[in-house]
């Protein structure tokens, strides 16, 4: 008997895995791949899917808003940056800085806030307090876009701190993670 949560399983881990192979070879090309080289650049060795299978799940991968054309090129939507935020911000290089995130979300929008919430922590944040989260990473596009994704962005503040007087606390609790 086929097991439909583990077939599930499987076609998210596949998506995510083309979907890295896609943000890096994005990341080379400067955030757009263009159509020509799209297939060019995912082959067998990268992914083990077959060169056939590719086209279908780049059209899969549209019709799921995970990426989106502009004009010959392809670019990824901030619902597959969602989907490999990880992996974006172990690109991300330290900084000595602070890179907070305060949020405070209505009741009637739970499902959202443990998305958000979800995502803060995928990304690396640290919570701080009930709705203060903190990371030393410059990670202000992935905030950016995760509340867009949402459609919480009205609710969320993101700052950078030099110096604060929790620092050491914030320091203390980095360290720990």
């Amino acid at each position: 008997m086929v097991n439909p949560r583990k077939n599930q399983k499987v076609a998210i881990s596949i998506a995510e895995k083309v979907l890295g192979i896609l943000l890096d070879k994005a990341s080379e090309f400067g955030d757009k791949i263009s159509n020509e080289k799209l297939i060019d650049c995912i082959d067998e060795e990268d992914c083990h899917i077959g060169r056939e299978k590719i086209p279908k799940i780049l059209y899969d991968f549209k019709r799921m808003d995970y990426i989106r054309r502009e004009g010959d090129s392809v670019v990824l939507t901030d619902k597959a940056k969602m989907r490999v935020v990880d992996k974006i911000t172990k690109k991300i290089p330290a900084s000595k800085k602070n890179h907070l995130v305060s949020f405070d979300i209505p009741e009637g929008m739970r499902r959202n806030r443990n998305q958000f919430r979800r995502t803060l922590k995928r990304i690396g944040f640290i919570q701080i307090q009930k709705s203060l989260w903190a990371i030393r990473k410059d990670v202000g596009v992935l905030v950016d876009a995760a509340a867009r994704e949402y459609k919480i962005s009205d609710y969320v503040a993101y700052f950078i701190s030099e110096k604060s007087n929790i620092d050491k606390f914030i320091g203390k609790k980095i360290e720990k993670e």
